[in-house]
Formats: C-alpha cells, structure tokens, sequence
C-alpha cells in the first residue's frame, strides 16, 4: 500500500480543533493524513516527514523578531517565543524543499516578518472594531482580491465576505520580499493576503489574514473550500523522495523522511559558507561553553534519545543508554582539552627570533558518520570540528536518520548557529552530492569499500580526509592467565557487545591449547546465559541486527564455516518471525580458510582457534587485511608488550578489549583507515598548522 503524504499542522491552543475539522475525511481521502506539529513537545523531527504544511493563527508574534515596540495595545499577557522558532523552522523547511505552505491569520504575520517584513501592532480602536474578535465571535466584514494574483485565480472572484479575528496586520510599507498582496479589506489599508511576487522555482504559498478553516459556513465557499482544495491538491502533487526508518524489531515502519536534494544541499551549502568566519571568529571560550550545554542536554534528555536509538537500530535500551553517556564522556574531555591543544603554541624564542604554530579551523567539514554508534563517532568528528572553529555538513547514516535529528536540534538548542551545522538526509546518493562540494576536510566512518570510494573521489581536491574503516580484531588468550573463567566472560562481553556491531568488536579469538578446552567452555557459557529479545525488554542484552541483510550475511559466514569443517558450539541461525535477530554464535574447528576469520562479521558470531604458542598466535592475529585494533591477555605485561609492539594496528590491549578512550589516538592501519579522531591529534586533525617566524 502507497505510504499517505502528510500535512503538518501547527499547534495552536486556541481553537485548534478547527483546523483538525476543516480537513475532513473526503478531503484526505485514502492518500493524505495530518501530523501535529507542537511547539510544545518541540517534535521538529516530524517536520522532515511532512509534504505540506499549515500556520495557524493564535498570540502575537513577538516584537523581537521583526524589530517591534516591546509595548503596545492590546498586547498579550504573554507571548510564546518558542513557537516563533519552531515555526520559523516550519516555514524555512518549506522554502529549502518548496513543499506547499498555507499561512492562515498569524501564520500571514509570521511569514512576512520572517521574509524581511513588518507588522502594525494594533490596528486602533476603528479598525479593531471591525477586525479584532469579540469573545467567541468572528468578525465579518468584505474583502477585496486584487485581480492577476494566484488567490483571485483560486477563487475567480473579485471580493467576498471574510472573517475576522486580529488586532495587527502586515505593514503596508514594510512588505516581506519578494512577497505582494493579494486581497486587502474594503477600508483600502488592511491587508489581508499575501503570495510570493516571483513564483519561479518556488512550492505554493499562500497566506490569508482571515480564518478559512471555520469560514465555510459563515461566509464565501469561495474563499474557504477553494483555498482549501488547492492547497490538499499542491500537496498531493508534491514528489518527495523519501527514506524509510523501519523498526529492525519488529520490521514495522516508524516514518518516513523526505531526502535532501541536490537543490536543498546547495542550499545549506551557501548557509554554512556565509557562517563559517563567524564562527572561526567566535572566541574558544563561548564555543567550549556551547557544546557544554550540548552535553547537559544529552544527559537531560537520555531517556527519549535512547528509546529512539533503540527503535531505529535495534539496540537494547541500556546500551543506548550507554552510548550517550559514552558520549558525554568523550565530550568532557575534548572541551577540558580544547584550550591546550587549538591555542597557538610557541616552540622557540632565541636571539630575537620567535617561532610559534597557530592551529587554523580546516573550514567546512564533512562528517559522514555510521549507525552502529551514532553518538559515539559522531562526538568523534563534529565536536573536534566545532570546537575548532569548523562549520559542519553532518550526514547521519540513513538507519540512524531519527538520531541525526536529535543531534542537530539539541545542538542547536546549546547554541551552535544555524549557519554552523547543517545536517543532510539521505542514502548514498546524498552522499554523493556531498562529495561533488567544495568541501574543506571528510571524515568518514563506515566500511573499507564505502571508505575506498570516498577517498578515491575526494582525493583530487587535495583537502584532507579521514577514514575510519573496518576490522577483524584479533584477541590471543596465553597459557598464563591468572581466572579463565573470568577472562572468557569478560572477552565475551568484548565480541558480542552491542551485538558484535563495532568496528574494534572481537572477531577471531586464538587460545593457546593449555587452556584452551576451559576457556571454550567458560565462554560458551556465558554467551548462553544471556538473553536475547525485544530491546526494550529488561534485561535484553542480545537484540536484532541493525540490517536486514546482515542477517543473511551471517548465515553465508556459517554455512561456509560448517562447509569447511568448523563446529557449532551455540547459535548458528535467525529467528523465526520478525525481526532481525541472530543468534550469538561460538564456532571452533575454524582456520584461515573461513570466510568468519577473514572477512568483517560485524555480528554475533565467533569463531576460537588453539593455537600452540605466542608466536603461532601473532602470526594469525598479522594474517589480515584490517588493522584497527588487537587485544593480548596475559599475566606478564612484558610477554604482552613484545607481542603488541610487533602488531600492526592502531590500538593494543593488555587484559582488556573493545574499548575506546577519549585521551588515546582513535585510528586504523591498512584497510581499517588512516588519520585519527579523539586525543590531542583527534583535536588538530580538524585544523591546518600555520608556522610563524617572527624576528623582532
């Protein structure tokens, strides 16, 4: 069935069910719904599922926003400045993507203000006699629609009867631009419809002063249901591309999103141009407090970011937990370290000669980040970035899209401009796009094949860009370790976390044959003991896979394992009924031949080879293509440290695994990437060093 195109309705508390009532059902027959959009609960998130959209009337815009008197008459007794941001996002959204957008009585206020325009404050006791509304009553009176605008060729008529209930209007003299009026009340003055002049590559907009939605039965049909038809008909004619976010529990469809085109990249494109010297310019010290705030609203709002995460990719609902505070974690030290590291350095003063390096911001970056932990590489790219002194075009992985909008809305809220941060929706073919612009540095994370395409595409521009691909992590188990009951659990733990989806996840483990047998049995059992399901479920610590085509992946790993040899210990299968699930699988018996010891799982499956020394062991751990991290558990660091110092990856473990840290370089070898994110060189990466010979 063809998902219905949505209408998105802004929220007023006063006489909202009006609008509700005006689209009937015969009007969103089977191809249309309507979706609330409320200030209130700040859901900016579903203004990316929207074809159409309608501002509704309700309180005074704030003077603020169009440089009006603080006080004047008849003014309210309060005034909803959130709802003038949040439908300021509404109106810029439907410009940037030229989706329909009807503007009804404040909605007509806010559009002009919003388009350069002002307003009247109070229209005087005269006018409000004939426009302000009494109570509960409309006022009526008639209205004249100019001739060769789209309103008179909607209603062909040249005036009508309208309905009242304001007491500003647009300010004749201080129109918005490129917008003209379209009917104007009987006294000559007040005007009471506005439309763009230039039409060209521009949705419809239309905007009245009066109130449609509850004119039909007081009024001209005319000037209501004729409005009120063509705007659903400009809806339904809209073609948005868009990308389905699917539940991988439960293989239901939570929404879908319109992508961005190539128009609407452009776009955001010129915002972060003109941004990116004011925020270069903005001193280290307010940018450092900006993504401070950023982390107080992670930690506020943990529980609706981790339900989230957790419906898009599946992840049980602690470890989504976990990721955000994970992220705080890497925040805290990135801004604590920001100052250091970014401010210009001396390295010499001697006979007159000073030499010191400025750490200049690279200009705009591109972060094309991963689903498996959002939060965490993200964190990884864009607050390095911003802190020294980038602007950021932010592309979300299109399974981790509801997140990537979390991000953004709470950064902004923090305070990170508009013009600082743009975020790009879409699968490849936003990617795409991103890779043709004028960009100043990429950071991709994802697999060696996408990392492979990207850098071979960025590479003629001669800007910088980073890569952090994928691994297959070896772990060896010496003959040494003190509880190997206690290892086997804790290794467990490293290869199967988050359901094997890291790229430093375990994925070959060799045990050296003393203790072998009583490692493999210790971890089997542990792997047995836990339990897999629903992610929200308590307790959950095995859920779905991210993919739907990961699972097939895994059951091709296994048949070709079993084919050769290998031995399943547990596991080995899907789930029957929905839902991406696998089962965590142990294989023994495998070798080099497999395609589970070769190639990226990047899933809940295992394989443990015996091997008869250290040397066997780091010969194994080498035979790979990856090289990103390597883990050793012995009772002798000396033992471990030669070892480590002979493997070629980017990070080495003693008695530990899967583990990330923020003061510690975050980079890969061979085809697991090159470049660094998080530590002094995750900070810098984003700049471009400037040596100074200064003889004075």
């Amino acid at each position: 069935m063809k998902a219905k195109k949505k209408i998105g309705i802004s929220f007023t508390a006063t006489n909202y069910k009006h609008y509700i009532e005006w689209f009937n059902e015969s009007d969103l027959s089977n191809d249309l719904e309507l979706v609330e959009l409320s200030f209130a609960i700040n859901n900016l998130e579903d203004i990316q599922t929207c074809d159409g959209f309608v501002l509704t009337g309700g309180v005074d815009v704030h003077p603020s926003v169009y440089g009006g008197n603080p006080l004047y008459d008849n003014m309210p007794n309060s005034f909803q400045k959130n709802r003038d941001e949040f439908e300021s996002a509404i109106f810029h959204y439907s410009q940037l993507m030229k989706l329909p957008l009807l503007g009804i009585c404040r909605g007509l206020q806010l559009v002009n203000v919003l388009t350069g325009g002002k307003l009247n404050q109070d229209l005087g006791n005269e006018k409000n006699a004939i426009h302000k509304k009494n109570d509960d009553s409309d006022k009526l009176h008639q209205a004249i629609v100019v001739p060769n605008t789209l309103l008179h060729e909607i209603t062909n008529c040249s005036s009508g009867t309208i309905n009242s209930a304001h007491h500003q209007s647009i300010n004749i003299d201080h129109l918005g631009h490129n917008l003209k009026i379209n009917a104007i009340a009987d006294d000559g003055i007040t005007i009471e419809g506005i439309e763009f002049e230039d039409k060209s590559n521009k949705g419809f907009m239309l905007c009245v002063q009066w109130h449609p939605e509850r004119l039909g039965v007081k009024g001209e049909i005319a000037l209501s249901q004729n409005i009120k038809q063509t705007f659903l008909t400009a809806t339904r004619n809209t073609n948005m591309k868009k990308i389905d976010i699917i539940n991988p529990a439960t293989e239901e469809l939570i929404t879908s999103l319109n992508t961005d085109t190539n128009e609407s990249l452009t776009e955001k494109l010129l915002l972060l141009q003109a941004g990116q010297t004011p925020w270069k310019n903005t001193p280290l010290a307010s940018r450092i407090d900006i993504i401070n705030t950023f982390s107080n609203l992670l930690e506020n709002e943990i529980e609706t970011l981790a339900a989230t995460l957790t419906e898009e990719v599946g992840k049980p609902l602690q470890q989504s937990r976990n990721e955000v505070n994970g992220a705080r974690t890497r925040i805290q030290w990135l801004k604590e370290h920001a100052e250091k590291y970014l401010s210009d350095e001396t390295m010499s003063k001697v006979s007159g000669m000073e030499e010191k390096v400025s750490y200049e911001p690279l200009g705009i970056v591109c972060n094309i980040s991963a689903w498996n932990y959002p939060y965490l590489v993200g964190t990884n790219v864009f607050i390095p970035a911003l802190l020294a002194g980038n602007v950021v075009f932010y592309k979300p992985s299109e399974y981790s899209t509801l997140t990537g909008l979390h991000i953004e809305r709470l950064l902004k809220k923090a305070g990170v401009p508009e013009d600082a941060f743009q975020i790009g929706i879409g699968a490849a073919e936003v990617g795409n796009i991103l890779l043709e612009m004028p960009l100043d540095g990429y950071f991709f994370t994802g697999s060696y094949k996408a990392g492979q395409y990207i850098y071979s595409k960025v590479a003629p521009k001669m800007v910088p860009c980073q890569c952090e691909l994928g691994g297959k992590d070896p772990l060896y188990i010496a003959d040494d370790v003190a509880d190997v009951a206690a290892v086997a659990a804790g290794t467990a733990d490293g290869a199967f976390y988050n359901n094997g989806q890291s790229c430093c996840s375990v994925e070959r483990i060799y045990v050296h044959e003393k203790v072998y047998d009583s490692y493999v049995e210790s971890f089997v059992k542990e792997v047995q003991s836990w339990k897999l399901g629903k992610p929200t479920e308590d307790g959950v610590y095995i859920g779905p896979l991210s993919r739907k085509e990961q699972v097939s992946f895994l059951e091709a790993q296994v048949t070709d394992a079993v084919s050769k040899g290998a031995k399943i210990l547990t596991g080995g299968k899907r789930l029957s009924g929905k839902g991406y699930y696998f089962e965590p699988t142990v294989l023994i018996d495998v070798t080099h031949d497999m395609l589970v010891m070769k190639e990226e799982s990047f899933g809940p499956i295992i394989g443990i080879m015996k091997v008869k020394n250290d040397e066997e062991a780091l010969t194994l751990m080498q035979d790979c293509e990856y090289g990103l991290t390597s883990a050793v558990y012995t009772s002798n660091k000396a033992r471990a440290e030669k070892m480590m110092g002979q493997i070629n990856s980017g990070t080495v473990y003693w008695n530990c695994c899967d583990r990330v840290s923020a003061a510690l370089p975050w980079s890969g070898r061979k085809h697991s990437g090159f470049g660094a994110t998080l530590s002094h060189a995750g900070l810098r990466a984003f700049t471009k060093p400037k040596g100074y010979h200064l003889r004075g």
